[in-house]
């Protein structure tokens, strides 16, 4: 029994022994991986990557990736980032951006951070990774999580990737790439549309500015899936019938398409003019009226885009879209011959478009000059005043040449022959209005 509680007694000792040294041990490893966690983003706040790198590594080798936060990770991230741009060496670079998505890697272990995963999705976009399912699951807990969040290299570089896919596929799977992306387009559209009327309400016009060029990004790459007006209403055709069944999304979806028909000049397709009905029927609004107005003027059956040009202003009351639609119906006037009303329609136009529509008053003006007036004088004197319009046009900022019309208004000679002089005025008689001799 004696023996037994020496032995003993040695082994307490030795476990006691034991315990000291490795709780001092963790103790000391505990203070170095403080230290090195504290460092790392000291030295990368001075721009020192490559200290700070070290740092990152030691903090991690000390810590465990248990012993790591978040924070850890994101320093990591940039750290990485900041050392790929200085690097100049392309080999020593290749081993950086494999760190870089490391760092992805291991910080994606903390919890469902949408945004860690669209930039790693990203970063792997960027380096033309071939874990295509790796990029799309990234993308998939991401980009429709964020909505109008996503930055817009987010944005940028997954819809890259949609065009990457199908450009790498054929038959059937190339149809189904093209339809995917073509329907992603117009949700990554709305992301944006969103996001920069968020940063103008804020007056955060730079970073509107951003958007506005992600947009023009998205228009670019878009081409390339329908580049010509057959191939797009071919893809677009097969929509009609598979729209969805919710009338809220089904009205998005027809928006959309019809969007996409009017950046690529297809509004004079009889698809567009399907889809133009298809809105009209779902919401009776003027938007909807004023873009089948637009389908019949390119089909240039203009008494027909009178009528739901007219319907438009009818239904926009006065609203911001009053000028726009207004144009539209003295352009479709115009188109028709139908001067006087279309110089009435434009004088009343406001707005943004009035500078066009004083173009058209100009133009109305001229068009029927041969008729309007007793003299030659007097019909030759109509050209005037459709040159005062061209200069109201051009105060608003339009770009017309100011001597517009004058060389078929009066000469000198025909001017002293009528007994007048320059500086006088001269009524108008067609259209109550009168102008100055020059």
């Amino acid at each position: 029994m004696i023996k037994t509680k020496k032995m003993n007694m040695k082994n307490l000792i030795l476990i006691v022994i034991l315990t000291i040294t490795s709780f001092g041990f963790a103790q000391e490893k505990s203070e170095e991986c403080k230290k090195n966690r504290s460092l790392a983003p000291v030295y990368a706040q001075q721009k020192m990557w490559r200290d700070a790198a070290n740092f990152f590594l030691k903090a991690y080798n000390e810590c465990g990736l248990e012993g790591l936060e978040k924070k850890d990770w994101n320093n990591a991230k940039i750290i990485y980032k900041n050392l790929i741009k200085v690097e100049k060496d392309e080999t020593a670079k290749a081993g950086l951006k494999d760190s870089l998505i490391w760092v992805f890697e291991k910080g994606d272990t903390y919890g469902e951070d949408p945004k860690w995963k669209g930039d790693f999705a990203v970063e792997l976009i960027k380096m033309k990774s071939d874990r295509t399912e790796k990029i799309d699951s990234l993308c998939a807990s991401s980009i429709h999580m964020l909505k109008e969040k996503c930055s817009t290299s987010q944005i940028k570089y997954y819809y890259t990737h949609l065009v990457r896919k199908y450009n790498a596929v054929q038959g059937e799977e190339k149809e189904k790439e093209r339809m995917f992306a073509i329907d992603e387009y117009l949700i990554l559209s709305d992301y944006v549309d969103k996001a920069t009327k968020k940063y103008k309400a804020d007056g955060n016009e730079k970073k509107a500015g951003y958007y506005i060029k992600t947009q023009a990004f998205l228009d670019q790459y878009f081409v390339k899936l329908a580049n010509d007006c057959t191939i797009l209403t071919d893809v677009l055709g097969k929509k009609i019938n598979s729209l969805p069944s919710d009338k809220v999304a089904k009205i998005e979806k027809v928006k959309g398409y019809l969007s996409i028909l009017d950046k690529r000049k297809c509004t004079d397709t009889d698809l567009y003019g399907q889809f133009a009905d298809t809105l009209i029927v779902l919401a009776p609004t003027a938007e909807a009226y004023y873009t089948q107005g637009n389908f019949f003027a390119k089909k240039k059956n203009n008494k027909k885009a009178k009528e739901y040009y007219s319907k438009a202003i009818e239904l926009e009351g006065d609203g911001e879209n009053k000028g726009k639609y207004t144009y539209a119906l003295a352009s479709a006037q115009y188109a028709t011959g139908s001067y006087k009303a279309a110089f009435r329609t434009a004088k009343s136009v406001q707005g943004e478009f009035r500078g066009k529509a004083m173009i058209i008053c100009a133009n109305a003006i001229a068009k029927t000059s041969n008729g309007c007036g007793d003299t030659s004088f007097e019909r030759k004197s109509n050209y005037w005043l459709a040159n005062d319009y061209i200069k109201k046009a051009i105060v608003l900022g339009e770009k017309v040449s100011s001597s517009t019309y004058l060389s078929s208004a009066p000469s000198d000679e025909e001017v002293f022959d009528a007994g007048k002089s320059n500086g006088q005025s001269v009524s108008l008689k067609c259209w109550n209005e009168s102008s100055t001799i020059r």
